[in-house]
């Protein structure tokens, strides 16, 4: 495990360890990456897009991507459709640079599990992401070592849970691709 750890590390920081915040020739390295990778992505998704299955938004060195969990599990399952396959087959092309960290957040609405499959939102979201970490790595285009998956559950929101279109909006993986 520590090996592990050292390995992460040692991919995260420069040989030197002296990055503490970058020069600015760094920043607009990771501000132009993240361009790239934000504009690449919306061309080869530009169907999902279309089709609210997914957002795509640039937030200075990072893309943030969206998917709609109607879109990428079966309610109530951490089980990847097809069509969320080929979404991140196409996002782990784009993260493929050696730059590239991947944060995977999985969210919920507040409606409680009764499937018995997991213990509560927290469980379900935690799984999602995972899911969707591992489905990256398995493409041998991104190391697990730059990915995390984070559950949020039903704690941050992004509509009302009081209609079915709020807690469609609120069940959702987002996925942060930094440079």
């Amino acid at each position: 495990e520590l090996q592990e750890l050292a390995a992460s590390l040692e991919e995260s920081f420069p040989e030197n360890g002296t990055d503490q915040g970058g020069s600015s020739e760094q920043e607009s390295e990771k501000l132009q990456n993240a361009s790239k990778a934000t504009e690449e992505l919306t061309v080869a998704l530009q169907e999902q897009i279309d089709q609210g299955l997914i957002d795509i938004e640039q937030r200075e060195g990072s893309v943030f991507i969206s998917v709609g969990a109607g879109g990428a599990f079966p309610s109530g399952t951490a089980d990847l459709t097809d069509e969320a396959q080929a979404i991140l087959d196409r996002i782990a092309l784009t993260a493929m640079s050696p730059e590239s960290v991947i944060t995977v957040t999985g969210h919920t609405d507040d409606i409680p599990i009764s499937n018995g499959k997991f213990r509560d939102n927290w469980d379900l979201a935690a799984a999602r992401a995972a899911s969707v970490v591992q489905t990256i790595e398995e493409t041998g285009l991104v190391s697990g070592g730059r990915m995390s998956a984070v559950s949020k559950g039903e704690t941050n929101p992004v509509a009302d849970n009081v209609t079915a279109e709020g807690r469609e909006e609120n069940r959702r993986i987002e996925i942060e691709i930094s440079y």
